[in-house]
């Protein structure tokens, strides 16, 4: 069957799931490729025993949320399937599947313009530079009004931005539609791993530009410190409900590539303590780490302070759990967010913020990881004139 078609078959439905992972630097996966779809939303505890697709919001468990996103969810969003097809290879599909894109989009605001986020860099850097933070990773949201196609799209991401997550989630009316690098957990067999990103650089146009701005980062001082600092609590995070002795840094800082940008990332797991149970384990590192900064509690508190609208369900998680409670859940980040009722588009992107930060570069930053997904839907809107 040809993945449009079950795309299409899938949208049926008022809630489904696509996943397709085409990392191929990443073997650590359950399943290749899954699909889910239901019928109805999922209220209440995740039992043992079941299939699960969904996710959390941001904000989720915090104790003031009262800003609202642009396109809102509740703060957890599963269903339980009334159908699931998972395998280890991907769907047929070809170049010649892709059919034309037709956005009809307007382009309307940014949480942060240009001028707003340098400034928030600055007083952020000013807060650092006091001790009373030592990273905060800043975001800013893209809105569009107007219409897509989210299957097409979908088809379009994967093709031209195959990451470890290429995930396409339907909630009523809403859709994500997502092209994420970055792991928020895994669970296989108690042991749960965790791979956050910190550093980033676009790739060059030669192979030796390329191969020469991958040493760079992986020898840049400040995107070094960056991942080391996220590293370290993440681990720390894990020592909450794994057994000590379990808990090990499994990979630091290794590039990884992709179309449009190289990544440093790095790879944290422990094994569950019996008593504690996976929800709790899910609450020890929700958020990931990398979408907030360090110490998180104050990073997040400062997130909340500077950045005007909620994340929502961007820098939340989303994916699955099996029957044997076994899991694989992405950061929603390089995602499209699509009211489809509203006609609202969103695109929301951040960059870490350290007291090295130079506002210009992490606003480049910010732009460079939007790039792409702009340049895919074919939009004109020339962000870097915002």
């Amino acid at each position: 069957m040809k993945l449009s078609k079950i795309l299409r078959w899938a949208d049926r439905y008022p809630y489904f799931y696509f996943l397709l992972q085409n990392d191929p630097q990443e073997e650590a996966i359950l399943y290749r490729w899954v699909v889910g779809v239901g019928n109805t939303a999922h209220k209440g505890p995740l039992v043992p025993g079941r299939w699960y697709f969904g996710g959390w919001r941001y904000e989720w468990g915090l104790r003031d949320s009262s800003k609202a996103s642009w396109i809102d969810f509740p703060d957890t969003v599963f269903f339980q399937p009334q159908v699931v097809i998972a395998g280890e290879e991907a769907p047929a599909w070809t170049p010649e599947d892709l059919p034309p894109l037709r956005p009809n989009l307007r382009y309307v605001q940014a949480s942060l313009d240009r001028r707003t986020f340098e400034g928030t860099v600055e007083v952020l850097r000013q807060h650092i530079y006091h001790g009373e933070v030592y990273q905060v990773n800043l975001t800013t949201a893209f809105l569009w009004e107007g219409t897509i196609d989210p299957i097409t799209t979908y088809i379009h991401l994967l093709h031209h931005n195959p990451m470890l997550y290429n995930y396409l989630f339907k909630w009523k009316n809403r859709y994500i539609i997502g092209a994420s690098p970055e792991r928020f957990c895994l669970i296989w067999r108690n042991i749960y791993a965790q791979q956050p990103i910190k550093g980033t650089v676009r790739r060059g146009q030669t192979l030796e530009e390329d191969s020469q701005l991958m040493i760079n980062l992986r020898k840049n001082p400040k995107e070094l410190a960056e991942n080391t600092m996220i590293v370290d609590m993440v681990r720390n995070n894990f020592y909450r409900f794994c057994t000590p002795e379990s808990v090990a840094v499994y990979r630091w800082a290794a590039v990884h590539s992709y179309p449009g940008v190289h990544h440093l990332v790095s790879g944290v797991s422990g094994q569950k303590r019996p008593e504690v149970s996976a929800w709790e384990a899910i609450r020890s590192i929700f958020p990931a780490a990398s979408m907030t900064g360090a110490p998180q509690e104050a990073a997040m508190s400062f997130i909340a302070r500077y950045e005007p609208v909620a994340r929502g369900m961007y820098a939340g998680a989303l994916g699955y759990l099996t029957p044997e409670s076994e899991g694989d859940f992405a950061v929603v980040i390089r995602s499209w967010i699509y009211d489809a009722r509203a006609r609202r588009l969103l695109l929301q992107v951040g960059s870490g913020i350290t007291y090295d930060s130079q506002s210009r570069a992490e606003w480049e930053e910010t732009l460079l990881k939007a790039h792409r997904h702009i340049q895919n839907l074919g939009l004109s809107t020339p962000l870097t004139s915002i």
